[in-house]
């Protein structure tokens, strides 16, 4: 569903999201992901909200993926630096290439969190982040070239 707001000079898109409800994304939220995110071959179109805490106040390091196509999944996706500190990707030229030329001034990085109740921890995907070129919302889930990192680096326990 498209949604035009009086009175702007952007049209923002409204989801139904099964997490988030209705959302309403501005486009300069939107991430076009140049490949599908692995396990989800539909969407390539992200929008990539404020996480927010308990109080009302907006987390830094962490953010939701909300797709912007059916079936509207969402991720939450994290600042890997906020979990490890020492976290040193590698990404292949191509893969900066395809990302027009990415810098690392318009680089961002985020790892898929997943809440992984069987061994009751949140877990963070470290090996395959999902680099955005901020500059031209791009994006692109990448795996790293230096093989240290896991698809589900532990978090913390969960309660």
């Amino acid at each position: 569903m498209l949604r035009v707001v009086a009175g702007t000079h952007f049209e923002e898109q409204v989801v139904e999201s099964p997490v988030l409800g209705r959302v309403a994304v501005e486009p300069a939220r939107i991430v076009e992901f140049l490949e599908p995110i692995a396990g989800f071959p539909t969407c390539t179109r992200y929008g990539l909200l404020p996480y927010l805490q308990r109080d009302g106040r907006e987390d830094p390091a962490m953010r939701w993926l909300q797709a912007m196509d059916a079936p509207y999944h969402t991720f939450i996706v994290a600042d890997p630096w906020s979990v490890h500190a020492e976290y040193e990707p590698e990404i292949a030229d191509s893969d900066a290439r395809q990302l027009e030329n990415l810098s690392p001034t318009d680089a961002s990085f985020y790892g898929i969190m997943t809440v992984a109740r069987r061994r009751g921890e949140l877990t963070i995907n470290l090996r395959a982040p999902l680099v955005v070129n901020t500059h031209l919302r791009l994006g692109k889930q990448v795996v790293l070239l230096n093989g240290e990192y896991t698809t589900s680096h532990r978090v913390c326990e969960l309660p």
